[in-house]
């Protein structure tokens, strides 16, 4: 593989973490609202779903090791079992995006 196709495939796989990453960071915070008390004001509500930071938290692990893979490629080519991790991080990281977001939200 060229030097240039090295780039390009790790370029690639640390775009898709990195989408990855942004589907997992976004659903951390759930906003809902009370019913209306005696005031008639609804208060607004912020919780932590918590599936989404561990999702967070792997998708962005992934992603500064995938960071890491990107330099080194560029610096010299890398063994095929460093190719087989960072694909595999990647593939962890689109899977943890997933399962946030077809992860159940509480109900309030």
């Amino acid at each position: 593989m060229s030097r240039v196709q090295r780039i390009l495939g790790a370029s690639a796989l640390l775009v898709i973490a990195a989408l990855g990453l942004l589907v997992a960071a976004t659903q951390t915070t759930m906003t809902w609202y009370q019913a209306p008390g005696a005031d008639g004001m609804a208060t607004k509500q912020i919780a932590v779903f918590e599936p989404a930071v561990v999702g967070t938290v792997i998708a962005a692990v992934a992603v500064l090791a995938l960071l890491v893979h990107l330099v080194l490629v560029i610096r010299r080519a890398v063994p095929r079992l460093q190719w087989v991790v960072a694909v595999a991080l990647t593939v962890a990281t689109v899977i943890a995006a997933v399962l946030v977001s077809i992860a159940d939200r509480p109900t309030f």
